[in-house]
């Protein structure tokens, strides 16, 4: 009979908790509408971090927001790319030779992007290619040259924009 009480006093604590209790991978989380004002920690957040995610909603809108938006790391890119908001880091320092002729293109992705969801991208390639940005509310492609740094931030309303 104790054991009864002590796993039913164990499962409402859980259940009132603010964090949910097991973690989770970013693939995995629940449906965040489910959850609101709870938060779920996450093993691969931007990638490699283990870290809170917070269920969050906006009108009708309800999705997973880090706790701790900011996350630097340097990337080789050897290939086109595709970033995702909570899966790649945040802030990136792109390394690696594009050769002559060659366009590498990064496209930023609105799948699990959230208001504010940013990425601040350097380009500190080499080469005589070029790199180019794809997903812009703005339509096409957008240029970023080497040696400079632009950030970029996601819009419900009308998805990513280019902020420098």
């Amino acid at each position: 009979m104790a054991e009864a009480t002590t796993a039913a006093a164990t499962a409402a604590v859980k259940a009132a908790s603010s964090i949910l209790p097991d973690p989770y991978i970013i693939d995995t989380l629940p449906d965040p509408a489910l959850y609101l004002d709870r938060y779920a920690r996450v093993t691969d957040l931007f990638g490699t971090k283990r870290d809170l995610v917070l269920a969050s909603k906006v009108g009708n809108l309800a999705f997973w927001q880090p706790v701790r938006p900011v996350f630097a790391a340097t990337q080789a890119v050897t290939a086109d790319m595709t970033l995702l908001p909570l899966k790649s880091p945040t802030v990136m320092f792109l390394t690696g030779t594009v050769g002559v002729g060659v366009t590498r293109t990064l496209n930023l992705s609105t799948v699990l992007a959230y208001p504010g969801a940013a990425f601040e991208i350097r380009n500190d390639m080499s080469g005589l290619g070029s790199l180019k940005l794809a997903g812009l509310s703005v339509g096409g492609l957008l240029s970023l040259a080497f040696g400079t740094t632009q950030r970029f931030f996601f819009d419900v309303a009308s998805g990513w924009k280019q902020f420098s």
